[in-house]
């Protein structure tokens, strides 16, 4: 019987090794769900249009306002109307035209532009964004996945130990307790498989929602990875961030907004022309004529030039909220450098350590404690707790895995460059 307890946990031991072999499920490929992510994400699909729609602003603010035509009626008797051409003695037609203050309109439109270029910038953070969150999502579905496999295998290995100390037990050669606790740990590892059940819904939900699918819609199975330690130091990657990242370069954008604004508001204390072009038609002359007016706006009026200074004084006050944001972002950018490039190199350093140490260590355990089982030298239980650490390492090492993987993950939108760029550049 003991030997059968371990052909069985060998057996076991070489099933887990090669788990990954007989998966049904159709692999689940991150690179496609990332470009679906992009075409159909919601927000994404909505910051394109406010991206769109910030670049019509430019040629609405730097274009002059339209222009104005009438008529006026001159000793016009009240009997005429309806019919004011009637009896009337003059009627002139005109056209009006505001011209705004040489360069007034150029800043009001580098203004927009720069506001375009930030919003796009602000669609681009989003897709960064966006990327992370599909990636995140799918290494939690790769960790859910992989406890639910290691739950499963140990539950049958849990029913064949209860299994095998019953009969032991009713030969006399066991105690009822080994029963009783093999069941206890059995009964235990249900309830968590179907906690971890929900945990893997809950992914494949996260997934869905990401690309616009139905949040039950199923997905495959997402195979192994393969972790790669980067031996990048933080002096290569915070001026790479420095120059790539969207919210820098959007932020920066902002501050030539500003700029611009205060450009265009320094340029009010500068007077508008008004042109007014008419032509006068006499009824009872044939003398008809033409007349011109000019009129310029008067920004320095004592009732009007505080309402331009404030302005410009708000103006100025906006640069400098500008560049401190600037600056405040770029420490912020610096540490989620440092703080992404240091998870990564740790988690990936735990990985190996999992995988080429601590796991065969476990092993090695098992099996001298399988041994010792066998010849009667230990008990039941110590041979289940030898295969708790077999199992324990096995998850921490997933665990790792994912958290390398989301470190990565979270570098790339740090960066703001994806891996392979970032090795392209600091080839």
């Amino acid at each position: 019987m003991l030997r059968r307890v371990a052909r069985y946990v060998a057996a076991l031991l070489i099933l887990f090794s090669i788990r990954g072999a007989s998966q049904e499920k159709k692999p689940l490929n991150l690179d496609q769900l990332v470009q679906e992510a992009l075409q159909n994400n919601p927000d994404l699909r909505a910051a394109r249009h406010q991206t769109a729609a910030a670049a019509t602003q430019a040629a609405q603010v730097s274009s002059w306002d339209a222009p104005q035509v009438g008529m006026e009626f001159y000793q016009t008797p009240i009997k005429s109307f309806p019919n004011p051409f009637k009896n009337g003695m003059e009627t002139d037609y005109f056209i009006q035209q505001m011209i705004p203050f040489p360069g007034k309109l150029s800043a009001m439109g580098d203004a927009a532009s720069a506001n375009a270029q930030m919003v796009n910038e602000g669609y681009n953070a989003l897709e960064k964004k966006i990327i992370r969150q599909v990636k995140s999502a799918y290494f939690d579905l790769y960790l859910a996945q992989r406890k639910s496999e290691v739950n499963s295998q140990n539950q049958d290995l849990m029913r064949k130990f209860v299994q095998i100390a019953s009969k032991q037990y009713e030969v006399g050669m066991g105690k009822q307790e080994e029963i009783l606790r093999g069941q206890t740990e059995l009964s235990t590892l249900i309830n968590e498989g179907i906690n971890l059940q929900q945990e893997q819904r809950s992914a494949e939900a996260m997934i869905n929602t990401l690309l616009s699918r139905p949040a039950n819609a199923p997905l495959g199975y997402v195979p192994d990875v393969t972790v790669i330690v980067p031996g990048w130091t933080y002096e290569q990657l915070a001026p790479l961030a420095v120059d790539a990242r969207p919210e820098l370069k959007g932020m920066a954008l902002g501050v030539s907004m500003s700029n611009a604004d205060l450009t265009e508001s320094k340029r009010e204390y500068f007077p508008d022309l008004m042109m007014r072009v008419m032509y006068k038609d006499m009824a009872m002359t044939k003398d008809d004529f033409w007349s011109l007016m000019v009129g310029v706006s008067i920004p320095i009026a004592p009732w009007t030039s505080s309402k331009i200074s404030s302005k410009v004084e708000e103006n100025e006050l906006n640069v400098r909220r500008a560049e401190e944001n600037l600056s405040s972002m770029k420490n912020m950018t610096q540490f989620e450098v440092q703080d992404a490039l240091v998870k990564v190199q740790t988690n990936g350093n735990l990985v190996a350590l999992y995988k080429n140490t601590v796991i065969p260590q476990a092993r090695q355990t098992l099996e001298s404690t399988l041994s010792s089982y066998q010849n009667g030298k230990t008990e039941f239980l110590m041979l289940l707790d030898a295969y708790r650490m077999v199992l324990m390492a096995q998850l921490d090492y997933y665990m790792a895995v994912m958290n390398f993987m989301t470190s990565q993950a979270a570098l790339e939108q740090a960066v703001g460059l994806t891996i392979d760029q970032i090795s392209e550049r600091l080839r």
